[in-house]
């Protein structure tokens, strides 16, 4: 490509830093700067057919927030009032855990059986 005009009252750094990148940016082949250009405008097409998608995905974890709320307050009050069913019990070196709500239960009068 051809070098920038050197711009009005650029400073001797501004000058030597414009010198710098131009040096770097023309070290590629015309065609290869082209098909650059060509693959940077096709990712951007791409990009903006990405952006409805985006915005469907937005709108559906704004639909989903509400629902989360519920299930955290539903289950707050389910761990609140948990009847440690079955099958989240579990037994660790003689106690009783539940894993619903994270409580330790030690049974007192209970025979260890061989």
């Amino acid at each position: 490509m051809a070098k920038k005009r050197k711009p009005y009252n650029e400073t001797d750094e501004q000058t030597e830093a414009r010198q710098l990148l131009d040096t770097i940016a023309n070290t590629a082949t015309r065609g290869s700067k082209v098909s650059f250009d060509r693959k940077m405008d096709n990712m951007v097409s791409l990009l903006a057919s990405l952006k409805p998608i985006e915005d469907k995905i937005l709108d559906l974890m704004a639909q989903k927030g509400p629902i989360i709320d519920e299930i955290d307050a539903l289950r707050k009050t389910m761990i609140k009032e948990c009847i440690h069913p079955y099958t989240h019990l579990t037994v660790h070196n003689n106690t009783v855990f539940c894993k619903f709500c994270n409580k330790t239960f030690s049974v007192v009068g209970h025979d260890k059986r061989d």
